[in-house]
């Protein structure tokens, strides 16, 4: 098969899988448990811990493991809200965000809270003039993506957290970088959270990580005790996170040699797609090269989608997390056409993606468009 959706999941690195075997059998014991057993396996999660806390410059305590990015960002969405619920009651986001970003969000309005949405500008990036314009003594946290799944835009985060810092400091600054660990680097140095999973990077499925940066307070979503932090209870699976400190570890060591090869695969697509008549192209120059995300004008994009499965070629239209055949909400922000927006395709590669691969994909997608 040929395999493009890598930005919905990735599958896991060998080195990743047999990483998890062996802390499987290797570490029995439940690793809050007191003797040596026990220790054992805490001190296997804490050499992952203090090796995440290094690259994002703070303490181990920081790291807390989750099930995913969804339960991330829902922990400091709501979390975040909760404790602070005496000193503000607005939260801004961005047009682009995950759904799991947006429902938190969604529900809390719902509770009172004020969400204000900054749109996207021509290039995919949101507006700074109107964050400007939108903070306010009630902002309590601001949350924007670090890379966009559907365009694969990358957010000026660190300029967006210098912003937001420079009007208040207390206020808390997220950012949802699922998209972006193991494909951009980007500076993290003025963000005060972070999410990513690995399963995005050819990790293991289920498993996430929150970073706290700055060991903000907030109000944790799963009681019952502390486990690796107090901000998330439950028994820590050894195994899940030495597999997820193998594939950062490979994720971010492999990222530069990656990035120029998929760099060299997107601008074969884009060239190819430019002298298509009925292709949009709508991410725009200066995304990461996994994703490049294209409408079809006057195509049955569905159908074609079908046809290109029964020839064992898989894509998406929309994230994986959209709902239905709704339209896609980044390409609704920067292009204004619901139609662009309802017709789109979005190809994202690896560096497991072959060129033989892409010319296969190209060759069979022309003959569907009657070219």
């Amino acid at each position: 098969m040929i395999y493009l959706d890598y930005a919905a999941n990735t599958p896991v690195d060998k080195r990743v899988l047999d990483s998890y075997v062996d802390a499987t059998n290797k570490y029995i014991a439940n690793p809050n448990s007191s003797h040596y057993a026990g220790r054992f396996a805490r001190e296997a999660i804490d050499k992952v811990s203090e090796d995440l806390a290094k690259f994002f410059k703070c303490d181990k305590d920081g790291i807390i493991y989750t099930s995913g990015s969804s339960e991330s960002n829902n922990l400091v969405i709501k979390g975040i809200m909760e404790y602070n619920h005496d000193k503000g009651n607005k939260i801004i986001i961005s047009a682009l965000e995950h759904s799991s970003i947006v429902a938190p969000c969604n529900y809390l309005a719902g509770k009172g809270i004020d969400v204000s949405v900054i749109p996207l500008n021509s290039e995919g990036t949101i507006d700074l003039d109107i964050l400007k314009k939108e903070l306010d003594e009630n902002v309590v946290l601001v949350s924007i993506c670090a890379v966009d799944s559907e365009l694969g835009t990358v957010q000026p985060i660190d300029e967006v957290a210098k912003i937001v810092k420079e009007y208040n400091k207390d206020i808390v600054f997220h950012t949802d970088a699922t998209q972006a660990i193991g494909k951009v680097n980007l500076d993290y140095s003025n963000v005060d959270f972070i999410t990513f999973a690995p399963h995005k990077f050819f990790g293991l499925n289920g498993f996430g990580c929150l970073v706290n940066r700055n060991n903000i307070k907030m109000v944790p979503i799963i009681h019952g005790g502390k486990s690796t932090t107090i901000f998330r209870s439950g028994t820590p699976v050894t195994a899940n996170v030495v597999a997820m400190g193998t594939a950062f570890n490979i994720a971010t060591s492999e990222l530069d040699e990656r990035y120029k090869y998929l760099e060299k695969l997107n601008k074969k697509l884009r060239e190819e797609f430019k002298n298509i008549d009925c292709i949009h192209i709508n991410s725009p120059e200066g995304t990461i090269p996994n994703t490049l995300n294209i409408s079809l004008v006057g195509k049955d994009t569905k159908k074609i989608l079908e046809q290109l499965e029964e020839k064992k070629i898989y894509l998406s239209t929309t994230t994986a997390c959209a709902l239905g055949s709704a339209p896609s909400k980044s390409v609704l922000a920067i292009t204004g056409s619901e139609e662009l927006a309802s017709n789109t395709l979005r190809i994202s590669m690896s560096h497991l993606t072959k060129e033989e691969d892409i010319d296969l994909f190209l060759k069979e997608f022309k003959k569907l468009l009657g070219i």
